[in-house]
């Protein structure tokens, strides 16, 4: 199994912070700050950690911000060069929050203090409130980090500008205002770091879910003469809507909405199920002419409100030549944490570029 993310924030690295912050602050308390660190530390989700790390750090840095942050902007000097990735990475996040927590009224100080800190972690959760409380200043900031020789720096121009960042804080403009995001991304979509162009598929992804129709848009314009790298942001960062069978995208990476396929033949090994049961599927068509094609499965199932659910499933995504193709997939019926199944009709239905060619219905019994 797995090591659960809590455990980054452990007793090392408790004790890389206090190393760290003892080569900058001669009289820093070293053993004291690790037995306040660690103490209740154990029972802690890693968020929570973070808290209670900041929580410990304000105990020992100057309480005013300006101080302490002319402390922090020297950590990257003493933070270890030579590391496996992710041994100490997440040691920097409490610092690197701590701003966030502490220096909201010197928004300047501050955002100069994550651009330092954010290559040792990242400072895409910390830059969310300085966002939402002084985005004009905060987004000049990023205007200018776009041309930083750091692609960390670059990354968080893109990552911490995300409307619907995983674990960040919701800023207002960021979801009602997408074209001041699209400009930052414009300037980072062919950037040397995949790293960087990464961020930028994420953030448009993001934008897709509330402005499909603008990102589409903008995908018909990069793809014109896109270098390869850029066809690659292209295709992730459309994922969503190409999932979604969203025809206007699935034109612009080349998917015909007029098939070459025929004899479709789609079948279910059974029509009645029990939860934790298996299902096999197959998919049986013949291509008149070579043609790409989007394949995915749909499966529509009964909620607790006696509405419609439904999930997309990826299938396969290729070049299919002329001739008879066999396409096969199981199904287990198994509760998740995230999908909870209740007895009834459940449909399966069958998407190629974008347009529903088949569909079946099973009978699941609880």
């Amino acid at each position: 199994m797995a090591e659960l993310l809590k455990y980054r924030l452990d007793h090392a690295a408790i004790v890389q912070i206090a190393d760290t912050l003892s080569q900058i602050l001669p009289h820093f308390a070293h053993q004291v700050f690790i037995t306040q660190a660690v103490c209740g530390l154990e029972p802690l989700a890693l968020k929570e950690r973070v808290i209670h790390l900041i929580g410990i750090l304000a105990h020992h840095l100057p309480t005013d911000f300006v101080k302490t942050a002319a402390i922090l902007q020297q950590v990257p000097n003493h933070w270890p060069t030579t590391q496996v990735q992710g041994d100490y990475g997440f040691a920097a996040w409490p610092l690197i929050d701590y701003v966030s927590h502490y220096g909201l009224a010197h928004p300047q100080v501050a955002l100069a203090t994550l651009k330092r800190l954010t290559p040792l972690f990242t400072a895409e959760f910390a830059i969310r409130p300085f966002l939402q409380h002084h985005f004009e200043l905060s987004y000049a900031h990023i205007q200018q980090w776009v041309n930083d020789p750091h692609p960390h720096v670059r990354r968080l121009a893109s990552e911490g500008l995300r409307p619907r960042l995983p674990w960040g804080q919701q800023v207002s403009h960021l979801l009602s205002e997408p074209e001041r995001i699209i400009a930052v991304l414009t300037h980072l979509k062919d950037d040397d770091s995949e790293y960087v162009r990464r961020s930028v598929a994420n953030n448009l992804n993001d934008i897709s879910k509330m402005y499909p129709d603008v990102v589409v848009q903008l995908c018909q314009t990069w793809w014109q003469d896109a270098p390869e790298a850029r066809q690659r942001l292209i295709k992730h960062a459309s994922r969503g809507l190409v999932k979604a069978g969203y025809p206007a995208m699935l034109a612009v990476l080349g998917y015909q909405q007029v098939l070459a396929c025929q004899d479709i033949c789609f079948q279910l090994n059974q029509h009645q199920v029990t939860l934790g049961q298996t299902l096999n599927f197959t998919l049986r068509f013949t291509m008149t002419r070579a043609q790409p094609l989007v394949i995915d499965y749909v499966l529509q199932l009964p909620r607790a409100n006696n509405r419609l659910g439904q999930k997309v499933f990826k299938w396969k995504t290729a070049l299919f030549g002329v001739g008879e193709h066999n396409l096969s997939q199981d199904y287990v019926f198994k509760p998740l944490t995230t999908r909870r199944y209740y007895a009834g009709e459940h449909r399966f239905c069958v998407m190629v570029n974008g347009q529903m060619v088949a569909q079946q219905t099973v009978y699941l019994t609880i």
